[in-house]
């Protein structure tokens, strides 16, 4: 059994709050507060897997940035995500990347 786990970590302050969503393999899995940050994770196969992350703005818009994540066979895959004030969305790659035992 292997399982796939997304971190985003508080992102600190901010003026006003927005929503965060996650899609893995094009199906949504969660949308929260994204100055709440986010922890989900899940079952799932071996093999790569697709990750996007949307930011809703306030105009209707939203700031997407897409990752491939390996989920190795027997292991926990965290992926541990990162946002950049700078550019105003989630960085181009993860913070981190680990395999640990389940």
């Amino acid at each position: 059994m292997s399982f796939l786990r997304i971190i985003f970590p508080p992102p600190g302050f901010f003026i006003a709050d927005t929503r965060l969503g996650l899609t893995v393999n094009a199906h949504p899995v969660v949308e929260t507060s994204f100055v709440g940050g986010l922890d989900w994770w899940s079952e799932m196969p071996p093999g790569l897997h697709v990750v996007e992350t949307s930011i809703k703005a306030p105009l209707g818009f939203a700031r997407k940035r897409t990752y491939q994540l390996e989920v190795r066979p027997e292991l926990v895959t965290i992926a541990v995500l990162d946002y950049s004030r700078m550019c105003g969305n989630m960085t181009d790659a993860a913070k981190s990347v680990s395999f640990v035992p389940r």
